[in-house]
């Protein structure tokens, strides 16, 4: 689990996620990323539940940016919006999803 919050300067971004070391890797694993929408707020805007496809190795550890930033805050990429929030709980349950995000 990552929370991501961004701070009042933060600019708009296409791809906004997490980008940075792992402790463990499993090919069953989810990487939940937890968009908060400022650095203050104690409530998530948005949850994403990640499969390991979606994780890609860089020369900085590791990559999963699921979402794009802009003025109004953090918010689903279209192809990643399965993803999220509680579609993207409730699809953790399928056959499928280990697989999928590739």
């Amino acid at each position: 689990m990552k929370g991501l919050y961004p701070t009042a300067e933060k600019t708009g971004k296409a791809v906004y996620g997490y980008v940075g070391k792992l402790s463990a890797l499993h090919p069953e694993m989810v990487l939940c990323l937890v968009y908060f929408p400022t650095s203050l707020s104690r409530s998530p805007r948005h949850i994403a539940w990640m499969p390991r496809p979606a994780i890609k190795q860089t020369s900085r550890g590791y990559r999963c940016q699921p979402a794009r930033y802009d003025g109004e805050g953090p918010s689903p990429r279209p192809k990643f919006e399965p993803f999220f929030d509680d579609a993207g709980l409730a699809a953790l349950s399928s056959e499928c999803f280990a697989a999928s995000a590739g």
